[in-house]
């Protein structure tokens, strides 16, 4: 596992420690139920579109256990401060294929 993912889930395990995270259930997880909650926080993400993912103050992203148990993390990654902004557990029974694209190789996939 490369250095960030294991920055990712360090940072996702501690804010599940701090409770700072709610679980949520979803027979089918569709990438618009991922941008519907990443909406919420369009007033961070909005100066963020035109640089590249390095020089960004926040990130979107959603995690994937490496099991395949239809368990994700949805975050929002304060790049700076290298802090979770705003964290969810998610889990589900089908996953969009749109999602299961983006996490084909990887376990953590960035939304722009």
């Amino acid at each position: 596992m490369d250095p960030f993912s294991i920055l990712m889930w360090t940072a996702v395990m501690a804010g599940v420690a701090a409770g700072i995270y709610t679980t949520v259930y979803f027979i089918d997880l569709t990438v618009s139920i991922l941008y519907q909650w990443f909406q919420n926080f369009a007033y961070l993400i909005v100066n963020n579109d035109r640089r590249s993912l390095r020089n960004r103050e926040y990130l979107r992203a959603t995690i994937k256990n490496a099991l395949d148990s239809g368990e994700y993390a949805q975050i929002i990654f304060n790049n700076q401060t290298e802090d979770i902004h705003d964290a969810r557990y998610i889990k589900t029974r089908q996953v969009d294929p749109e999602i299961k694209e983006a996490h084909r190789y990887r376990e953590v996939a960035f939304w722009s």
